[in-house]
């Protein structure tokens, strides 16, 4: 069977490619999922769906979340993490069944493809659950098992043994299902993990040209316990284990200290950007502007529904920026193009997978989001795209997701993967399970 190319002729494309280019009154042509056209001329052959009044952008990527914490959202805010994680969290997430790992991914995938999400990366418990419910949905992700052998009790190899079964299992799945479902081995933290376990996870990641998913310098309490324990800060001790490169990509990172900068450059280390997360629970205000200055990839993320909490990353953009500016006390920080770096083509990079997503152009996947300018009314006038995405509109400008060139979602016909009504039923389903369990 000939598959005829779809091609989209919006009245704006938003690249996010090496030149920035915002492609005016251009045709974008879909062939087996990939870009196969971008161009001015309008191609002879293919199916023509005119776009007038809309903008084609890249599916943002989600670059740190903990996706099936959609069950535990609202379960306890306007607390700090360690008391949000210890007392409220940690006992119900002990008694969550692998099932309602599952259904917790597949309900926070939906919000995510509704807010503009087409890629994300996380890191859980029962993750091949999370990963059943990427194949599902239809979107991608870049998946690790949360390891933490102090946290578990176990031996450094008993914790990392359980993560070779997952990227097994998880193996087995994206070979059915390529380009959809990619492995990162996920120690927790510096202080999860003890320094064998680091060291397991440091080797094997060289050895498997695999990538690293870490929480890292998230708050002044981790960075004290860390310096009390081994005599160096977080970032200074994992790289005395020989454990930072470029293959790190490390969630938070609010709290380096002067000298670390040059480290985290140097090694080549993605930094995962919460800025509502760490705002929220009080962990301060990650020095990204430092960061960018420095030649640091800042890629932008959300964090778990739990603690956030929202998945969207439309938001993120809005608070990094307007948020550097003020504590810089510079209104020219993190200005709207950065901000979209950081939500597409960095978040990419950051995930390994830059050559495939994060930008609009030939070759890559389609993977991008249509926005309906007569949606809002924050669109009428404008006189700067990138500035109008960051500062005015938002997630409510949506008319439909795509990802590998299939819709995954629309406005107003909904999900064509996920029966929205029958998920909801069964996380409140859950919820009440565990609040019965938990007494």
């Amino acid at each position: 069977m000939v598959i005829r190319m779809i091609v989209l002729h919006p009245s704006y494309i938003v690249t996010m490619d090496k030149n920035n280019r915002i492609l005016e009154d251009h045709y974008i042509g879909i062939e087996n999922g990939i870009i196969a056209y971008l161009g001015k001329e309008k191609p002879s052959e293919g199916d023509i769906v005119e776009l007038p009044k809309r903008i084609l952008i890249p599916g943002f990527i989600n670059a740190h979340t903990h996706v099936a914490m959609t069950i535990l959202r609202g379960l306890k805010d306007d607390v700090d993490l360690q008391t949000w994680l210890n007392k409220y969290i940690l006992p119900l997430e002990k008694l969550l069944k692998p099932r309602d790992v599952y259904y917790g991914a597949l309900y926070g995938i939906a919000e995510m493809l509704s807010n503009g999400i087409t890629c994300f990366l996380d890191m859980y418990y029962h993750e091949i659950e999370v990963a059943r419910a990427v194949v599902d949905a239809g979107i991608r992700a870049v998946l690790s098992y949360g390891s933490a052998d102090v946290f578990f009790n176990r031996t450094p190899d008993e914790e990392f043994k359980i993560a070779e079964e997952f990227r097994y299992n998880l193996q087995k799945i994206a070979e059915k299902n390529p380009d959809k479902v990619f492995f990162a081995y996920g120690p927790h933290s510096p202080y999860g993990c003890t320094k064998e376990l680091l060291q397991l996870f440091s080797q094997a990641a060289e050895e498997n040209n695999i990538r690293i998913h870490i929480h890292l310098s998230e708050t002044q309490q981790e960075v004290k316990a860390v310096k009390d324990a081994t005599g160096k800060t977080p970032i200074k001790y994992l790289d005395s284990l020989g454990f930072l490169s470029s293959k790190v990509m490390a969630a938070h990172v609010v709290w380096p200290q002067d000298h670390e900068y040059s480290i985290l450059s140097e090694r080549g280390v993605h930094v995962l950007h919460n800025p509502s997360s760490n705002l929220k629970l009080a962990s301060g205000i990650c020095p990204i502007t430092r960061y960018i200055e420095d030649g640091i990839n800042v890629a932008l993320a959300t964090d778990g529904p739990a603690s956030n909490n929202r998945l969207d990353i439309w938001k993120e953009m809005y608070v990094a920026s307007i948020l550097q500016k003020g504590i810089r006390l510079n209104p020219e920080v993190v200005p709207a193009s950065e901000a979209m770096k950081m939500a597409t083509i960095n978040g990419a990079r950051a995930l390994g997978l830059e050559r495939y997503i994060g930008s609009l152009e030939t070759g890559k996947y389609a993977d991008f989001v249509i926005v309906d300018l007569n949606k809002v009314l924050e669109s009428t006038p404008f006189h700067d795209i990138l500035s109008m995405i960051v500062y005015s509109i938002d997630s409510r400008s949506i008319e439909s997701v795509w990802v590998a060139g299939k819709k995954l979602y629309d406005h107003n016909e909904g999900f064509t993967t996920i029966d929205i009504d029958a998920l909801r039923e069964k996380l409140n389903e859950i919820r009440e399970r565990l609040l019965r369990e938990a007494r």
